[in-house]
């Protein structure tokens, strides 16, 4: 039993060693290239990919539980990607 009444504290570790790399900032429209198209409608669409990622954020379960926000911007990014829209390289 004295294993398993440790258990929380590893899996919080492992769990935070697994983060621990990846990038906690959400994904916005800075993070993409507009290309030609006209500065309104790209912003239209970086703002239609926000609501439908925070949608997706909401029914997968994670929001503030998920500090690398993978869920959101997993579903930013596709939406950027299916709109037409090139992420910039990364700083």
């Amino acid at each position: 039993m004295p294993a398993i009444r440790h258990l929380p504290q590893f899996l919080a570790c492992a769990a935070f060693a697994a983060t621990g790399c990846a990038s906690t900032q959400l994904r916005t429209a800075d993070d993409y290239d507009p290309g030609g198209t006209p500065q309104a409608q790209f912003d239209k669409g970086a703002a239609l990919c926000d609501k439908q990622a925070e949608a997706d954020e909401k029914v997968m379960g994670r929001g503030p539980l998920d500090p690398t926000h993978s869920t959101y911007n997993r579903m930013f990014d596709a939406c950027m990607r299916a709109s037409g829209f090139v992420r910039k390289p990364p700083k």
